[in-house]
């Protein structure tokens, strides 16, 4: 799946030149780089990708969340309401915002489940957040309709799903804003970044100038006299990563055209199991084939999956054990959510007993990793795998 599998000499070559001509900072030395702007090149080019008017690159994904809740005012005691199986940069954001995330329930697509969200929004309630979860769209007309009908932001959380499409239309396009980690085991890496994609101009400026300090970019003079918006931060992204970026967005089709044959390859070869049920998708046409997932009958019978795929020669997690995913293992969240409570915030407990139905789903979650340079005996030997997993549990 990552990015860097297939770095090849065009990456290179793209890094070098930024090296030979000395112009790593994205925004110095208008009068001396002969107009060329790499990390402006890789946000055209991502724009162009996504059908969006607006990209702003950043330094992480973390970054592209938390500089787009800032830029849409998203203030101290907000509550958003999102998924507990995600990345733990989805709510970080929002507690760097002074804001208070609220876990709905997933269904078995791993992602939020629409019909959980209507019982949580209440008078604190300030936008909707579903996430994108290993490459695949949640289901974006049930979650839409809820946003609607509630008058309130539909806002996507699509770091995991940069290429994926919901019913032909990118994700992370369909709310006010919409953000991608570019990290090292993203499809599309250039080491750390992140980028934001908008329709929406003046929310656009407030991102960009609040990533750099305030400033008010201006070509025409000296970055030292640029006037300020006002207070910001330092999200920059390098020139050097706008260069391996260029690069990264052209090679992003057939990423992703290797990914779903590798996919296809292990399915075929599968077959069809009895008992043995893949996660589902709102729209199947549209994941990018990161990851395989299937759901079985019960969280023994994914044990015992787990165990026969592993002496069979490829090993799956489970995702309930997945720590990095799920929000039942962030102890730092709830010492978060003890901290605000104590100082008169209302904030949930965050308690593993209050994800009754995540966990439900997730203990009986067995996943593998599709890689873009994988082999066909490599895949061969992950159906027979799951071929055998299949029969022990």
């Amino acid at each position: 799946m990552p990015g860097f599998e297939f770095f090849d000499q065009r990456e290179i070559d793209a890094v070098a030149d930024v090296i030979n001509r000395k112009m790593v900072h994205r925004y110095s030395f208008n009068d001396c780089r002969d107009g060329i702007y790499k990390v402006e090149e890789f946000e055209k080019a991502v724009a162009d990708m996504v059908g969006s008017r607006f990209a702003l690159a950043v330094s992480s994904g973390t970054a592209s969340l938390y500089v787009g809740l800032k830029a849409m005012g998203i203030k101290p005691g907000d509550q958003i309401i999102t998924s507990p199986f995600t990345f733990i940069a989805t709510v970080e954001a929002m507690a760097e915002c002074g804001a208070v995330p609220v876990f709905a329930d997933i269904d078995e697509s791993l992602n939020m489940d629409p019909a959980s969200v209507a019982s949580l929004i209440n008078e604190k309630t300030r936008a909707v957040m579903p996430v994108h979860m290993f490459g695949a769209a949640a289901d974006m007309d049930a979650i839409a309709k809820v946003c609607h009908d509630y008058g309130l932001p539909l806002l996507e959380d699509s770091c995991q799903a940069m290429g994926a499409t919901y019913k032909g239309k990118y994700v992370g396009t369909f709310g006010k804003w919409g953000p991608y980690s570019l990290d090292p085991y993203k499809l599309l890496t250039v080491g750390e970044g992140g980028m934001i994609v908008t329709d929406d101009e003046e929310l656009y400026r407030v991102m960009e100038y609040a990533h750099d300090h305030g400033h008010v970019h201006d070509k025409s003079i000296d970055r030292g006299a640029e006037r300020k918006s006002g207070l910001g931060m330092n999200f920059r992204m390098s020139e050097i990563q706008g260069a391996i970026g260029v690069v990264q967005v052209e090679k992003m089709p057939g990423a992703i055209k290797t990914l779903r044959e590798n996919k296809a390859k292990v399915l075929e070869a599968v077959g069809s199991v009895p008992g043995l049920v893949r996660r589902s998708f709102p729209d199947p046409d549209g994941e990018i084939a990161t990851q395989l997932v299937y759901i079985l009958p019960d969280g023994e019978s994914a044990k015992r999956f787990q165990a026969a795929s592993a002496e069979a020669g490829v090993g799956c997690g489970i995702l309930s054990g997945n720590s990095w995913h799920y929000a039942k293992h962030w102890d730092s969240l709830r010492e978060w959510g003890r901290c605000a409570r104590a100082h008169g915030m209302d904030v949930p407990f965050y308690r593993p007993v209050d994800m009754e139905v995540t966990e439900g789903i997730l203990c009986r979650a067995v996943v593998y990793g599709i890689g873009v340079t994988a082999s066909d005996e490599s895949l061969e030997t992950m159906a027979k795998a799951i071929k055998a997993g299949a029969v022990a549990a």
